[in-house]
């Protein structure tokens, strides 16, 4: 399956996140002014921003956004528009506390965070896409917008949603999915521990139970829920959006978090993808000792490859500037000296032509008041904003790698059936991870590049002869029609490696009833007559 991607960059571009909302004006014009001396010409703006649009329920107001944007364009910086339901403002909360999420337990996560809002309460995505629509319709032939981004960090913080508005939800994507309590109850063998439905309002998203033992079927159904839930929430946005951008604009958003298939997100909502490129995250944070499993910097290079099966020319929305921390976690180093480059480059290397440093200037309060930007709190220049300039005169050098395609020597396949089932089964996740992080460090001390390859339901054969070996590590959950498409990348000269668990579920998480590997066993020529696991 060809992937769609309707941007690319013309050639290799960087920028920077800023929030003219936490500064002084007296500010911008120097500060933009100082991004274009180093390089910087494209900032993205607004994605926290919904009081500024809408300080009270129905009164719109973009006085704000106006004078910044008047100054953007006079400078010839250009921007990326962010839609701001990230952080829904404290009227709204107030008076709809049915858009909040909860926990499992049905707490209630209150506003003063960040995503503590829901999918799925009617209200909710009422008053988002009428916010959206404002912003858009006002500023979506604006000259100095390039580019939209929708929310941000879709599921990011939290990735599991347990409001009453869910479980409406849960019970329209299952109706629709099975059609019938009987069929329902087949598919989840609900007659373990007597767990038959019979009222569609008897089922609910998840909740607590005796040593949290969710049923795996519903488990893996409640998932795909969620990833059908985010990208209807990305669908609406970016539908508005494209009735009042200028054609030339593209509309993205920046992941990659649990639970959502980016894929779909790519094919169905977006015109290019970015990501957010945190290497530190790479040595452990939370107070943990600093480690790295013997790869340093580039283990963070995993996520990269990843980020590439879903757009192959990607963009990172904030690459990694200093040190990062929230004041209640996450505790990590700034990068040394060279090292904001080596981050940055590796990106690069992976695929990225449009970099965008995370963030201008460190916040002087709230929550992220740790993570840091280029600049720190006292504005002045510093080792890190001269790395960032002779970052750009690097990147101008590789001007025609911009658009290049990644040549790989194999690739591991994923499918995000089995994504899903491993974080519902604890047994197919310890396998899984570790034949995932052992594959990747033979690859990057090998000096072997390799790329991710999801079978999805389009999935073609081309996409899969590309490569001389294709590793599937442990495809528990099958289907004929990827056995199908293996069986032929084999006959066709392919080299298709299978770990062990292979086959032995179905669709629905079930286990078959038929020799292991079960649908691989013909294409193995293997009999498993018993196995176990040691540790």
């Amino acid at each position: 399956m060809k992937k769609k991607q309707n941007f690319q960059w013309n050639k290799m571009t960087m920028g920077v996140c800023y929030y003219p909302e936490h500064w002084d004006k007296a500010l911008w014009e120097a500060d933009l002014t100082r991004m274009l001396d180093i390089g910087i010409t494209v900032i993205r703006i607004a994605e926290f921003a919904w009081n500024k649009f809408e300080p009270e329920e129905g009164r719109f107001t973009f006085t704000f956004f106006d004078d910044f944007l008047e100054l953007c364009q006079g400078k010839g910086m250009k921007v990326i528009f962010g839609t701001p339901t990230a952080t829904p403002p404290a009227w709204l909360t107030e008076k709809y506390p049915e858009v909040l999420n909860s926990s499992m337990e049905g707490v209630l996560y209150r506003h003063g965070g960040r995503r503590h809002y829901n999918y799925n309460a009617p209200v909710y995505r009422e008053l988002s896409a009428r916010v959206v629509t404002e912003i858009a319709a006002h500023y979506g032939g604006h000259p100095a917008i390039v580019g939209w981004q929708i929310d941000n960090e879709l599921n990011c913080e939290v990735s599991e949603f347990y409001s009453d508005a869910d479980s409406e939800a849960f019970r329209v994507f299952l109706k629709e999915k099975y059609k019938t309590l009987d069929a329902l109850n087949e598919a989840w063998g609900t007659v373990f521990w007597n767990q038959t439905y019979t009222q569609w309002e008897q089922i609910y998203v998840p909740r607590p139970t005796l040593s949290r033992a969710v049923n795996p079927h519903m488990h893996l159904d409640y998932y795909r829920f969620i990833s059908h839930s985010t990208l209807s929430f990305c669908s609406m946005q970016a539908e508005i959006i494209r009735k009042y951008k200028k054609p030339e604009d593209f509309v993205m958003t920046n992941g990659m978090f649990d639970h959502v298939d980016n894929h779909r997100m790519m094919e169905e909502c977006l015109d290019v993808y970015m990501y957010d490129s945190y290497p530190s995250f790479a040595y452990g944070l939370d107070r943990e000792p600093l480690k790295s499993q013997d790869l340093n910097d580039r283990k963070w290079s995993k996520h990269l490859t990843e980020v590439r099966s879903v757009c192959p020319h990607f963009g990172i929305m904030e690459q990694q500037a200093g040190a990062n921390g929230w004041t209640t976690r996450m505790e990590g180093p700034a990068p040394h000296p060279g090292q904001l480059t080596l981050w940055a480059m590796q990106s690069v290397a992976h695929g990225a032509d449009f970099i965008s440093f995370f963030r201008w200037r460190t916040c002087t309060f709230g929550t992220e008041m740790y993570w840091h930007g280029i600049l720190d709190y006292d504005n002045r220049d510093n080792r890190k904003l001269a790395e960032v300039k002779d970052f750009y005169k690097k990147l101008q050098t590789l001007e025609p790698l911009c658009g290049a395609d990644y040549v790989a020597g194999f690739a591991v396949l994923k499918d995000y059936d089995n994504v899903l089932d491993a974080e519902v089964d604890v047994w197919h996740e310890r396998i899984g991870k570790y034949s995932e992080n052992e594959i990747f460090a033979a690859a990057e001390k090998s000096h072997t590049p390799y790329d991710v390859v999801y079978l999805q339901h389009g999935s073609e054969l081309d996409e899969l002869k590309r490569y001389p070996v294709l590793f599937y590590p442990h495809p528990v959950i099958a289907n004929k029609r990827r056995v199908e498409l293996l069986k032929l990348y084999v006959e066709q000269g392919g080299t298709l490696i299978i770990g062990c668990r292979a086959g032995y579920k179905d669709m629905n998480g079930r286990c078959v009833m038929e020799p292991q590997p079960g649908l691989f066993a013909k294409l193995t020529g293997s009999d498993i007559k018993e196995y176990t696991f040691t540790s």
